[in-house]
């Protein structure tokens, strides 16, 4: 070692000099003493002998009374610069005795490393470079709930069992999924089995990137990889040496592009090689695949507190309820909750008020929406479903988004096909990367033949919703795509009321309002929309909402879906203002006469459904026949409209109607007789009309219908014997018909039945005409009580 003094002033006085002298030796000799200490540590952690500074500290002995003989003679210059020198190769030697025992000791510590890697099969465990280190960063010192807890149970006991060997946990962005897994990582039973490797996966990651990560972190040399195959070939070379014990490999945060690179690391032959995928979406090739899901209120509350705190001590301490109203903004997201609580550390009560106002205001926090903005991040490839995901926002928070309204709304905004089936589609690709949840309360067999999505709703976090939200409203109000409006209590938005007239160019408006709303509707002028959402509730005294008269001038709007929220139906006023050019209409709890909409001018309505709504009125002399109304119906759904009796005779003469469904109506109790009319029905549903006593006869001359459900009908005896007439019939779902005791001999003349889905008491009644119908497939299945629809 070499070391550079700077020289002192040249030219000085003997006593400035002596003085000089004098610092020097006591400023030499404070250095020397903790360096003296410091080899003695080291040559004791490198077990030698004790002995070895003896020559140092007898120097040290001896030249103590150093500084009394200076204060005693005046020495020449000369001689006391030969003293002195000795003293600076004294503190020298020291000097390189500690430097160099800090190499030897580091030196040590990484021979005894490799030494234990090698031990255990493997080169080098822990990453020397930051390049290659994929060691499992830490976790947290602390996990909150049951939901977290059980969320652990389970995949550790996923992890351990035999066979398994890809596993992915699945959840939005922001519920703790990397958290999760480096918990996982860090259980002992985890970590004392598995050489762990934890890959953070970016939005575009390569193959080759990763893998020379993962040699490089094992201490190997990293080879010239080019191809993809080269970086198999070598992952799994690497597998092989290192696999003496069992290897785990973490792929944090996958987006959906990268399946293809999953799959890649997948080397089913080679033992004891397990991958966990953390990812905001779900793999349908992965068998094992684990949700996720927010904290409930409680558990909630804890990691608030536990995140608000500093060292142990929460520094202000505001009301039981403005702490409550905070943790029911953050909707159970650990993300948000953390990142509240860390805001809110040690401020007063009066940051406590900000944040919530801003919360309730703005709905989320800047830092979460940035957070969960990321999820959108690569639909930014695929805008369609983007396009979808911001729709999901047109719907009430915390309530079931139906699937038929979905189809509605996106059929005519996308121009999609009739039956809705891309519609679904699109829904599934949200559900897939977790953007939204699916939740069908009842499974059908012919639902999905039949494209009937009655039991299917989408539900969305509220956070997601929020940001659906939020990403809808960028840019000018004049020439947003969508026009999402929460009326509640007439708050009009701040352009509404200073613009008395706004022509909007908004293709899809969705206007909420709750009991209080009172106030008449403004001339709103949106001649580009093409699909209407409103949400309602009713308070106790009117039961009435009337639709805004700005619908006259809608002249393309195409789909209008009508939802009141309140658990009665509405009395649903101004049903007059409906404009021809409507496709598609969908009512829930509203009360408004079938018979009635014979007035109005729909010559190119194609699917009117109505569900929980009061239609049943009778018809008066004066009612116009429903045909010339809608002419070209396509469908029609009835469903749980409890005060229908019977199905108006003039349904009977629209010709085009291909879907006639009429379902869980429990005092419907008979078909008009002139049902045969409808000789373009394909498909008709009338599963759970429970005091439903027969079907017409005329339903033989249905000869294009391809579908018959009748499950659940409970007082249906007989069936008629021209039901052997239909020609074209490949399903019949009869399950569930208690009363049902004989099938039509003529049944045997159907030539195309592929599959009857029945109770094995109804089975019975099928054997004999097993022999005719060669490619019958009789289905039987107890179906499990599901009342989930009732949480809505």
């Amino acid at each position: 070692m070499k070391v550079d003094f700077a020289g002192g002033g040249v030219g000085t006085t003997f006593n400035e000099l002596f003085t000089a002298v004098k610092v020097v030796i006591e400023n030499t000799l404070y250095k020397i003493e903790p360096i003296i200490k410091e080899c003695d540590e080291f040559n004791k952690r490198l077990n030698r002998s004790p002995t070895e500074m003896d020559p140092i500290k007898d120097l040290l002995d001896r030249d103590k009374g150093l500084i009394e003989r200076c204060k005693r003679i005046r020495r020449a210059p000369r001689a006391f610069n030969a003293e002195l020198l000795g003293d600076f190769k004294f503190y020298i030697q020291p000097l390189d005795a500690r430097n160099n025992g800090e190499v030897l000791w580091e030196v040590k510590q990484v021979k005894e490393l490799i030494c234990s890697c090698q031990v255990n099969g493997v080169a080098l465990q822990s990453g020397l470079g930051a390049a290659g280190n994929l060691a499992v960063p830490d976790a947290p010192d602390f996990i909150v709930g049951s939901v977290v807890e059980t969320s652990l149970r389970k995949l550790r006991e996923q992890l351990l069992e035999e066979g398994v060997s890809v596993i992915v946990v699945s959840a939005p962005g922001g519920c703790g999924k990397t958290t999760l897994l480096k918990k996982l990582c860090h259980d002992k039973d985890v970590e004392g089995k598995f050489n762990i490797m934890f890959v953070p996966v970016s939005k575009k990651p390569t193959l080759t990137d990763i893998v020379r990560k993962m040699i490089q972190h094992n201490g190997l040399d990293v080879p010239e990889i080019v191809t993809e195959d080269d970086a198999v070939r070598y992952l799994q070379q690497l597998l092989i040496k290192i696999g003496q014990n069992p290897v785990l490999l973490v792929l944090d945060d996958v987006w959906t592009d990268s399946q293809s690179i999953i799959e890649k690391f997948v080397f089913k032959k080679i033992k004891h090689y397990k991958i966990v995928v953390t990812s905001r979406y779900e793999f349908p090739n992965v068998d094992l695949v684990h949700h996720l899901n927010p904290l409930p209120h409680e558990e909630a509350l804890e990691l608030f507190r536990r995140s608000v705190t500093v060292d142990g001590r929460r520094l202000v301490a505001p009301d039981d309820e403005l702490w409550d109203k905070i943790v029911k903004r953050c909707k159970g997201l650990p993300l948000a909750l953390t990142v509240v609580a860390k805001s809110l550390q040690g401020k007063d009560r009066s940051f406590w008020e900000t944040k919530l106002l801003n919360l309730s205001r703005l709905g989320l926090d800047s830092d979460i929406l940035d957070c969960l903005r990321k999820s959108l991040d690569d639909l930014d490839g695929n805008p369609s479903i983007k396009e979808r995901f911001m729709d999901l926002g047109s719907f009430p928070e915390d309530r079931k988004i139906p699937a038929t309204a979905l189809i509605d709304m996106w059929v005519e905004l996308y121009r999609q096909d009739f039956d809705g089936i891309l519609a679904i589609n699109d829904l599934h690709e949200l559900i897939y990367r977790n953007l939204a949840d699916l939740v069908i309360t009842r499974r059908d067999s012919d639902e999905d033949e039949d494209k009937c999505y009655s039991s299917h709703y989408a539900t969305q976090h509220n956070l997601l919703r929020e940001l659906a939200i939020v990403e809808c409203n960028q840019g000018d109000v004049k020439n947003r795509e969508r026009l999402i409006l929460d009326l509640a209590k007439n708050n009009f938005p701040d352009w509404w009321s200073k613009q008395k007239q706004s022509t909007l160019g908004a293709r899809l408006v969705s206007i909420s309002t709750n009991g209080t709303f009172s106030t008449p509707w403004p001339d709103l002028r949106l001649p580009e929309v093409e699909a209407l959402v409103l949400n309602f509730e009713t308070n106790i005294q009117t039961k009435s909402y009337a639709l805004p008269r700005f619908i006259e001038k809608a002249d393309k709007l195409k789909a209008l879906i009508v939802t009141n929220y309140s658990f009665f139906p509405a009395e649903l006023g101004n049903f007059h203002v409906v404009r021809p050019s409507l496709r598609r209409i969908r009512l829930e709890r509203v009360t408004v006469s079938l018979l009635s909409m014979g007035k109005l001018h729909l010559h190119n309505l194609q699917k009117i459904s109505f569900f929980r709504c009061n239609i049943g009125q009778a018809s008066t002399s004066n009612d116009a026949k429903i045909s010339n109304a809608m002419p070209n119906l396509v469908e029609l759904d009835i469903d749980y409209c409890n005060d229908l009796v019977t199905l108006p005779d003039g349904i009977c003469e629209i010709k085009p109607l291909k879907r006639l469904s009429i379902t869980n109506c429990h005092n419907c109790s008979a078909l008009p007789k002139q049902l045969g009319q409808l000789t373009s029905l394909e498909v008709v549903r009338l599963n759970s009309c429970t005091n439903l006593l027969e079907l017409p006869n005329s339903i033989g001359t249905l000869q294009k219908l391809i579908s018959l459900n009748i499950s659940d009908c409970l007082s249906l005896s007989t069936l008629p014997h021209q039901i052997g007439q239909l020609n074209n019939l490949k399903r019949i779902n009869m399950k569930g018909c208690p009363r049902l005791s004989v099938v039509p001999w003529l049944t045997m003349r159907l030539s195309n039945l592929k599959e009857v889905n029945c109770d094995k008491k109804i089975e019975v009644l099928w054997e004999p005409f097993k022999y005719n119908l060669d490619s019958l497939n009789i289905m039987v299945s107890e179906e499990e009580a599901n009342l989930d629809w009732l949480h809505d």
